[in-house]
């Protein structure tokens, strides 16, 4: 069923309508009635022939007219058949403002997994339950205490008394809501649902969300690039994954960090995280009063060099680029303002500035005060690269800030329209008149500079997400692999009731994928260490146990073995140290064999770590970074969603850490082979695609020369089933 029923009702009913104020009941309907819905309203009530004036019924199956929507205010214990009656009433969705589900366990879980059932067996839709309700601009169906303004944001969070506390907080504010929707429990409808909705609605300009988590990370995936690509859709997620919280048995599972995962999967979407609430209304402001930037070029105006100087830097700090005036442009200034003003960007008017001068300059950047009039628009072009402008104000006897601030708005309003304005009047009593006339004129003014330039940032984030290729053209890269081998081994694994693969199994799956590895062989006992030692050459030999995880640290490792007799002996030490120093309950396989590798006739050795951490919403997440015995504690790594996953974002991951400039060569030495690295990860990529089993994975250290690439040591974990 479309949404469009919550949002569009043509009649309510109310279960659980009261006649006693207090009772949320009585709030829901007083809510419906004085928020001017247009459609029927039907109380539902066994006790009460009449509720608020309107007529009563015992149940829904009683009302002679068709139901829209059901918004349930009952005892949990009720639901249940209350919903049944709705479902064979026709009703096309429930709002569940009821609690006692989920979140008390036991038996409200189970009545919460039978919602569902009903839900589906009737083809209904349900938000909540557990939930405040729900406020379009057709109706309030909550029990909130006050109705929002009217406006073009769309608010949806998780939390019924965040929503609340929001709503409460945004009354004094400019801007107003298209609609407010409580998830609560999320026993059907989540956030998913409401933005891919509200993304072809043109009555919400910009989404904002307040979430604590997402339950289904493919279908996230899957819409939300659609849905970015039409509106700002801007989130404040809270809490941590699960990822974070397990304990994780790989280097990449322990760098990831609790929230990467998020993150990732945001950028990837173009979903802008705000990191506070104050970030979700800025961001909300900016996006509905104020043009996006055609580029990253702005200007400061200022009245005092201090705050022109946080602003610098707070520019400095979002990766804000500050523009540079045309000569035509200096010539204006410096000829029309004091001796002592700044006229390089920023441009400082100095602390007498009156009104006048504030518009002399702004005008003058833009490129309103040269001959305009006479050029062409590819001419002004040519001498204005100023897109957007951050004035700041402080109160001084001769600024006059509403006076200021009306100018800015009449000179924006005529001849700005395309440009971004936005303000910081510093102060309180001085400054608030001037400050409340910005905003109410759909000119963001923020208390300090450095807010107004973290919001600016925010604008240009979407600029450049809209110049970039959309998800859905990406295809990633294919390769032919012996996946049917690949799958003969980890069906083995499981049958053998293991979730850690041995080396040599691991190594064999990478010669499926064609990523070169060193030749690896098991020795479950010292003759066979000594048998394989001639076909391996010289050797490195490896204690082969799942419990063993960092085999150096417990004399697991021998290096340097160039004879059978030194393979016998070898196989004995470290199994007899495996056994002395590593956990009681370590299950021994015995010893892996693996060429060392000949450093000495390589021009160049770096060493990488490459891995995969599976996140339970949004899947596999890649790794790569500096690698070798130090990887945990340089921490020089970088992650990337497994998803669409590409050549571009693969060099990208690898140039956000700190070893990529050591790959390309220092102090005269050669580049390494980058391309074989970036092969690896796109390898990497589509064999844990292939396999939804692998839940991790490390290579480490994945030896890059001046012409190749060698995994060296490769763990792979996968689930049980």
């Amino acid at each position: 069923m479309p949404l469009t029923e919550f949002f569009n009702p043509k009649s309510i009913a109310v279960i659980g309508a009261s006649n006693t104020d207090g009772k949320v009941g009585n709030t829901v309907l007083k809510n419906i009635i004085n928020s001017q819905y247009k459609g029927e309203i039907y109380p539902i009530n066994p006790s009460d022939n009449e509720v608020l004036g309107y007529k009563a019924y015992e149940s829904v199956l009683n009302v002679p007219k068709e139901i829209d929507i059901a918004i349930i205010v009952i005892p949990s214990k009720y639901v249940i058949a209350v919903a049944e009656e709705c479902g064979e009433k026709g009703i096309k969705g429930l709002i569940i403002i009821s609690a006692g589900f989920k979140e008390i366990g036991g038996e409200g879980a189970e009545r919460e997994e039978r919602l569902k059932e009903i839900a589906k067996e009737y083809n209904m839709r349900i938000l909540g339950p557990n939930c405040l309700g729900f406020i379009g601009d057709k109706y309030n169906g909550s029990f909130a205490i006050d109705t929002p303004k009217k406006g073009d944001i769309a608010m949806i969070s998780q939390s019924g008394a965040m929503l609340t506390g929001m709503m409460d907080f945004s009354m004094d504010k400019p801007y107003g809501f298209y609609c407010n929707i409580s998830l609560g429990n999320k026993a059907d409808l989540g956030a998913v649902d409401f933005i891919e909705y509200l993304a072809d609605d043109d009555n919400a300009r910009v989404v904002l969300c307040y979430l604590e988590s997402i339950k289904d990370g493919d279908r996230f995936l899957e819409v939300l690039p659609r849905a970015t690509r039409k509106k700002p859709i801007i989130i404040l997620k809270s809490g941590v994954s699960e990822a974070g919280a397990r304990a994780a048995s790989s280097h990449t599972g322990a760098l990831a960090g609790s929230d990467k995962a998020y993150d990732l999967a945001f950028k990837k979407c173009g979903v802008i995280r705000a990191k506070t609430i104050e970030d979700l209304f800025d961001y909300g402001e900016i996006f509905i009063s104020q043009p996006i930037p055609k580029k990253n070029s702005f200007a400061i105006i200022t009245n005092a060099g201090g705050p022109g100087i946080v602003a610098t830097d707070a520019f400095s700090d979002e990766g804000l680029k500050f523009a540079e005036f045309s000569e035509k442009i200096l010539h204006e200034l410096r000829e029309n303002l004091p001796e002592e003003a700044a006229i390089f960007n920023p441009v400082d008017i100095v602390g007498d500035a009156t009104p006048d001068r504030y518009i002399f300059a702004l005008k003058t950047i833009f490129g309103l005060n040269t001959q305009k009039n006479e050029n062409t628009d590819k001419d002004l072009e040519n001498y204005v690269s100023t897109y957007g402008a951050l004035i700041i104000l402080t109160p001084q006897e001769q600024t006059k800030p509403t006076r200021v601030a009306e100018l800015i708005y009449e000179t924006a309003s005529k001849f700005l329209d395309d440009k971004t304005i936005v303000c910081s009047f510093i102060g309180d009593k001085s400054v608030k008149e001037g400050k409340n006339y910005l905003k109410d004129h759909s000119i963001p003014c923020y208390a300090f500079p450095d807010r107004g330039a973290h919001t600016l940032r925010t604008l240009v984030k979407r600029s450049e997400y809209l110049d970039t290729k959309p998800l859905k053209e990406f295809q990633s890269s294919k390769f032919d692999v012996d996946d049917a081998r690949v799958r003969e081994i980890i069906n083995k694994v499981q049958k053998d009731e293991r979730t850690v693969l041995l080396s040599s199994e691991a190594a064999e799956i990478f010669e499926c994928y064609n990523i070169i590895a060193p030749k690896s062989k098991l020795a479950r006992t010292p003759q066979e260490a000594m048998d394989f030692q001639p076909e391996i050459g010289k050797t490195i030999m490896k204690i082969v146990s799942p419990q063993i995880i960092h085999k150096t640290d417990i004399g697991g490792i021998v290096k340097n073995i160039e004879s059978p007799e030194d393979a016998f002996e070898a196989y004995i030490q470290i199994v007899d140290n495996a056994k002395k120093f590593g956990p009681q309950n370590a299950i021994i396989y015995g010893v892996e064999l693996q060429e060392m590798i000949d450093f000495a006739s390589k021009e160049k050795v770096n060493e990488l770590i490459l891995g995969m951490s599976k996140d339970p919403q949004f899947g596999p997440m890649l790794m790569c970074g500096s690698g070798g015995i130090y990887a945990n504690f340089l921490k020089d790594v970088s992650f990337k969603l497994s998803y669409k996953f590409s050549e571009a974002e693969a060099r990208e991951m690898l140039q956000d850490t700190k070893i990529y400039r050591l790959l390309q060569g220092v102090r005269g030495e050669p580049a390494s082979d980058i391309d074989s690295v970036i092969e690896v990860l796109l390898k990497l990529s589509q064999l844990v695609n292939d396999f939804p089993e692998i839940v991790e994975m490390d290579i480490n250290p994945l030896l890059v020369f001046v012409d190749g690439i060698n995994a060296v040591d490769i763990k792979i974990t996968i689930s049980k089933t």
